[in-house]
C-alpha cells in the first residue's frame, strides 16, 4: 500500500506541465479507483483482505516494475530505482502471502497498519514524529493483543488496513481531479527568442552541445 501514496507518479518526476498532467492521471484515478474497491471488498467479504493484500501487492509490482523502466531511461534516480526493486520484491512477497495463507494475511495487514503510517509520517513530518507515531500503533497492538486476544487484533488490523487503503485512494482520486485540471490548461509559450525547435530534444543546451 505504501506505493499508492506516490499517487500515479514516478518520485521526482511529479507532473508540472499540462502534458505531464495528461499522460499522469488516467493512471492516477485509476490506482485511487483500485484501492477503494480493494478496501470496501475487505470490508465486506470474507476473503476481501487476501485481495485487498494480493490487489495492493500487484499494485506494487507495476509500480516497481514502471521505476525500473524509468530507470533505464535516466527518468528516475538510482535511488528511484532501488525503490523499484524494493516495490518488486515486497509485491510478490506480498501476493504469494495473500494466496497461500489467510491468517499470514491477517498478520500481514497488521503489521502494515503499523508501518504504513510511520513510513507517511517519516516522508512528512520527519524521524521523530515517525518514530513516535510508531511507538503509539505498536503499543496500541500489543494491547489490543494483550486483552483481546489474536483474533481481536486481526479483526481490527483488518478494519484498519482497509480504512488506510480506502484514505489513500480517495487521495490518489482527488490528486486525478488536480491533475485533469492542469491538463485542460495550454502549455506555456515558450521563451523569447526560442522557437521551441530544441525542447524534443532535451533543451537548447542540449541542442548546443551536438
Amino acid at each position: 500500500m505504501t506505493n499508492a501514496v506516490t499517487a500515479g507518479r514516478l518520485p521526482g518526476t511529479a507532473p508540472t506541465t499540462p502534458e505531464q498532467a495528461r499522460r499522469t492521471w488516467p493512471r492516477t484515478a485509476a490506482l485511487g479507483a483500485a484501492l477503494i474497491v480493494l478496501a470496501v471488498l475487505a470490508l465486506t467479504w470474507s476473503v476481501g483482505p487476501q485481495l485487498l493484500l494480493g490487489g495492493a501487492g500487484a499494485l506494487a509490482v507495476l509500480r516497481g516494475a514502471a521505476l525500473l523502466r524509468a530507470a533505464r531511461t535516466g527518468e528516475v534516480t538510482r535511488t528511484g530505482a532501488a525503490g523499484g526493486a524494493v516495490a518488486v520484491w515486497f509485491g510478490v512477497l506480498a501476493l504469494l502471502v495473500a494466496l497461500v495463507s489467510a491468517t499470514a494475511t491477517g498478520w500481514v495487514l497488521v503489521a502494515a497498519v503499523v508501518l504504513v503510517p510511520t513510513a507517511l509520517a517519516v516522508a512528512a513530518t520527519g524521524r521523530a514524529a515517525a518514530a513516535g507515531l510508531g511507538v503509539a500503533l505498536l503499543a496500541g497492538a500489543v494491547v489490543l493483543g494483550t486483552v483481546g486476544g489474536a483474533d481481536a487484533l486481526l479483526a481490527t488490523g483488518r478494519v484498519a488496513a482497509a480504512v488506510l487503503a480506502g484514505v489513500v485512494g480517495l487521495a490518489d482520486v482527488a490528486a486525478a481531479v488536480g491533475l485533469a485540471r492542469l491538463a485542460r490548461r495550454p502549455e506555456p509559450a515558450p521563451a523569447a527568442g526560442c522557437g521551441g525547435c530544441a525542447c524534443s530534444a532535451g533543451g537548447c543546451g542540449a541542442a548546443a552541445l551536438r
